[in-house]
């Protein structure tokens, strides 16, 4: 299977796991409306954007400012609960997609997700590495990072047909090390 196919997989995993059923149920009454003045509690805010990573910062990683896209299919949004940003490394010789992925579960609510394994203990950033559970032999390491108000984590994935220029976890690291000054406070 091709590293786009994996990649394409583990976002659609990541949208099943975070995706939640919903939706009126048949024969179920309907609430008459109220004239009472009640005003209703806003609901909680969207995670944090990783498309809001300035430019500048997306290009002092290594990264392609040009590539940034919401998803690898436009611009539509892939989940409510998770915001998304994707670049790559620059062309000729483009090797990787990087997405970046923010949400308000923590980081034991990623862990529990079954497309991703082998988990580190934080390091003194507090950075989690881990791997993807499907196929090791693939172009992938992730780096997840629990902040204030949830969770953010950084996946490369190897473009198809493409060889890799390094090492997948050096290369994120290297990367999540560049920007992680930019992501939301660190939950402590």
């Amino acid at each position: 299977m091709s590293v786009t196919r994996w990649w394409v997989a583990g976002l659609v995993g990541v949208l099943a796991s975070v995706a939640g059923c919903g939706g009126a149920t048949e024969g179920a009454p309907i609430a008459e409306s109220s004239t009472s003045s009640v005003v209703a509690t806003p609901v909680a805010d969207e995670p944090w954007d990783p498309c809001t990573i300035p430019d500048s910062a997306v290009k002092a990683a290594g990264l392609d400012v040009g590539s940034k896209s919401t998803n690898l299919f436009g611009d539509a949004p892939l989940s409510t609960e998770w915001k998304t940003c994707i670049w790559t490394d620059p062309d000729p010789g483009s090797w990787y997609f990087l997405g970046v992925f923010s949400s308000h579960n923590n980081l034991d609510y990623l862990k529990t997700n079954d497309q991703f394994g082998n988990f580190t203990d934080a390091d003194s950033a507090g950075a989690v590495q881990f791997r993807r559970t499907a196929n090791y032999q693939e172009v992938s390491c992730g780096v997840a990072y629990e902040v204030i108000g949830g969770v953010v984590y950084f996946i490369l994935d190897g473009r198809a047909g493409r060889e890799p220029k390094g090492e997948p976890c050096s290369e994120i690291g290297r990367v999540t090390e560049s920007l992680r000054t930019n992501l939301p406070a660190r939950a402590r």
